[in-house]
């Protein structure tokens, strides 16, 4: 099995063991960091950061990066 450096948020719910809604809530709260080309599309996410998020640490370079807040309809 090859090593994803990036994980969409289907293969991160797969090498992490999480459902992948699991894995959307976290990166939309905040709690792991990953990006995104446009608001509200596709999410990745760096192999690093799914692994410090299972292992319950913050990733170096997600420290301090807020989650962009939804715009009300």
């Amino acid at each position: 099995m090859s090593r994803r450096t990036w994980h969409t948020t289907a293969t991160a719910a797969e090498h992490s063991g999480y459902h992948a809604d699991t894995v959307r809530k976290a990166l939309e709260a905040g709690e792991m960091h990953g990006t995104q080309r446009v608001p509200g599309g596709r999410w990745r996410v760096h192999v690093d950061c799914l692994d410090a998020w299972t292992g319950g640490q913050k990733c170096p370079h997600g420290l301090g990066k807020k989650p962009a807040k939804k715009s009300a309809a």
